[in-house]
């Protein structure tokens, strides 16, 4: 991957060259072009990890997660090739910082998609079985929320951060600076069309996710029905509610152990995922 010119005298990288003048490039200008590539790195990332769950949680100290996005900054900056911003002016300088801005959030929610999809299937188990207004406060976000809802999204967090998944996920977004480096990416159609089409498929994790309990409800549904007809003495919702509750809590229980599994499987795709998204920005 591209790096630091070599000086011409020692053949040694021109950051690393111990000439006190530094041969073709003063120490003004070097720290300047290394701040700039720690900046526009640290900008991309730490709007990366502002839009990744657990990372962006309402209790997650948010100087910790600057200093985060700081550090791994640091490490990555060195090893980009330098990039030199004398010829921009204020203007196009912030536009350049509010592109990286722009990257690292559609990176960020790029990653959370599969945790949107576990919070629309927790709505869908919810109102599915009748507990949509008994909700509790979510700590993480700061507001209220169904009890699945929450369920999924904890076992999807907890799936990413025991599995080591956070790491292939930041690993991934630093590879995608080989792709998209510093300074590119533009729209296109194909990115565009790509983009669409993971929306969508949030909705069909979420109904994949939330099936086996709305066919749980389908199934009690009709056969209270039958019976009402049969039976027209039978209190039908009232005898109802509870069976529904409680075969629809059996069933979401027993379905967690696959929701995991689905959940480790996209997870493990999401680095090359996110490799592919920075060629679409880049064009390629």
């Amino acid at each position: 991957m591209g790096g630091w010119p070599e000086c011409g005298r020692c053949g040694s990288k021109i950051h690393l060259c111990n000439n006190p003048s530094i041969h073709s490039l003063g120490y003004s200008t070097l720290m300047e072009i290394d701040f700039y590539n720690w900046f526009l790195v640290f900008a991309r990332l730490g709007a990366f990890l502002l839009a990744l769950p657990f990372f962006s949680a309402a209790n997650f100290p948010a100087t910790m997660r600057v200093a985060l996005a700081a550090l791994a900054a640091l490490l990555l900056a060195p090893q980009l090739p330098p990039f030199a911003l004398s010829h921009l002016d204020l203007l196009a300088l912030f536009g350049l910082l509010a592109r990286e801005i722009a990257i690292g959030l559609l990176f960020g929610f790029f990653a959370r998609m599969i945790f949107f999809a576990a919070d629309i299937a927790g709505m869908i188990i919810s109102n599915e079985l009748g507990l949509s207004m008994g909700s509790l406060m979510d700590p993480t976000a700061g507001q209220t929320e169904q009890v699945p809802g929450l369920i999924l999204f904890y076992l999807a967090t907890i799936t990413m951060l025991s599995m080591d998944l956070h790491h292939g996920m930041l690993l991934g977004f630093a590879k995608s600076f080989e792709v998209l480096p510093v300074g590119g990416g533009h729209l296109s159609s194909v990115l565009f069309e790509t983009m669409v089409a993971r929306v969508s498929q949030i909705f069909v994790i979420a109904l994949q996710i939330s099936a086996p309990v709305m066919a749980v409800s389908f199934c009690l549904t009709v056969f209270f029905s039958v019976m009402a007809r049969a039976v027209p003495q039978m209190n039908v919702f009232a005898e109802s509610f509870g069976i529904k509750v409680a075969a629809g809590l059996i069933v979401f229980g027993f379905t967690l152990q696959i929701t995991a599994q689905y959940i480790v499987n996209h997870l493990q795709r999401l680095p090359d995922d996110l490799i592919g998204l920075g060629q679409m920005l880049n064009g390629g």
